[in-house]
């Protein structure tokens, strides 16, 4: 803990509320103006070139972070420096880290679902403006409010990359990140693009459906032998069986070890996960209000859907017309008397069921995670078109009620 004097600048300090690898967080007060505040504050190493990429990288990740004025992103008040210390001023919050709550151990399925998808877009608003966060984990992960998922802001720039300047600031041989949230290509130091972070997006969702990290290694070593053994983390569902299908299946996704299987963008990691809600309790729990974006944002994350094994694309491909069909009752009811609203009439199918679709031997390798996503599919009660055309199969995944 670094030893701290009672009063920095303009605010009186109060108690320790964190530590990270770059300095500590403090609770603090401006004197002058009553606000209450959080302080990350990292003392200064005279050790010659190290400590100077070191400031400066703190520098810029406060900075990078001050630039992204998102409802999902940790407001920057104000950055200063004495001659010991560099200090970010930040907007304090309620509710805690993420990590902390995953103490208890999983967070409920609804408010990891809130979670993923408001940081997911915080990511993709970073993203569009060429900022890398390189370390997404539940510890960067605040809420504003306790228990209140919607609430939740990324934190800690700390390590950011802004591929429109050469600010590469990490000491040679070192590598950037946390361990548990790092997709190979981050271990290999290859250029940083946004799919670092949606692998650790999708780790850190992994996590807070079933308490643990997708693979629990002890080091560096261990955990790239995982990757180069190709061996994937235990599916989520042997580990939380509430876990929606398909929803298992897309997290899956994002944790895919080749970039190029990955889920391709925050954006569409967000689309896809509430897509793949549709129809469950999940989706009641959150009660979702759509966007003016809907079409659109539907419209990419149906355009990237075919990196997915065959069954998996079948079944999110529904989902995503059902998301739209959402997105028109939605607006219906605004302008409607709900007895006035289209209802279902014609009833659910009582044909025999029939086998769950084979998979082709050219859908194995789809995706890197082939045979769990594709043997959960295959365990959710199909539905048959008219013309009983197998090519027409689509999956039921959960109760259609509104």
């Amino acid at each position: 803990m670094i030893p701290l004097p009672p009063t920095l600048g303009p605010y009186a300090l109060g108690e320790p509320i964190g530590a990270g690898g770059m300095g500590v967080v403090v609770a603090a007060t401006h004197r002058y103006m009553g606000r209450r505040v959080a302080l990350k504050v990292r003392a200064r190493d005279a050790r010659g070139n190290e400590e100077r990429l070191v400031a400066e990288r703190f520098r810029l990740g406060a900075r990078l972070q001050a630039q992204l004025e998102h409802d999902n992103v940790v407001r920057i008040h104000e950055y200063f420096e004495t001659t010991e210390l560099q200090i970010v001023v930040m907007e304090f919050l309620e509710g805690g880290s993420i990590e902390a709550k995953l103490k208890d151990g999983p967070l409920l399925i609804a408010t990891a679902v809130e979670v993923a998808t408001r940081a997911a877009a915080a990511l993709a608003f970073a993203h569009a403006r060429g900022i890398i966060h390189r370390d997404i984990k539940p510890g960067n992960l605040l809420m504003a409010r306790p228990g209140d998922g919607a609430s939740v802001r990324v934190t800690d720039f700390g390590v950011a990359k802004d591929v429109g300047h050469n600010n590469e600031l990490t000491m040679a041989g070192a590598n950037v990140g946390t361990l548990w949230y790092m997709p190979p290509e981050q271990f290999n130091a290859e250029t940083p693009t946004p799919s670092v972070d949606v692998y650790a997006l999708g780790a850190t969702l992994y996590e807070m459906l079933t308490a643990h990290v997708p693979l629990a290694e002890a080091s560096h070593a261990g955990l790239f032998k995982r990757f180069l053994d190709r061996q994937p983390p235990p599916p989520i569902r042997d580990r939380n069986p509430g876990v929606p299908l398909l929803l298992s299946a897309v997290v899956e996704q994002a944790l895919a070890l080749d970039p190029a299987e990955r889920v391709p963008s925050a954006e569409v990691f967000a689309t896809w996960v509430r897509a793949a809600i549709v129809g469950t309790p999940v989706e009641r729990a959150l009660h979702y209000a759509e966007t003016e974006r809907i079409e659109r944002e539907v419209s990419e994350a149906r355009g990237t859907i075919d990196r997915l094994p065959r069954p998996v694309r079948s079944a999110l491909d529904a989902s995503l017309d059902r998301l739209l069909e959402r997105r028109g009752l939605a607006l219906a009811s605004a302008s409607q008397p709900a007895f006035m609203l289209p209802r279902r009439t014609e009833p659910v199918s009582k044909r025999p069921e029939p086998a769950p679709p084979a998979v082709a031997a050219d859908d194995a390798g789809d995706s890197q995670w082939d045979v769990r996503s594709v043997t959960a599919v295959n365990n959710v009660r199909p539905v048959v078109a008219e013309d009983e055309d197998e090519r027409t199969m689509i999956m039921e995944l959960g109760d259609e009620e509104d």
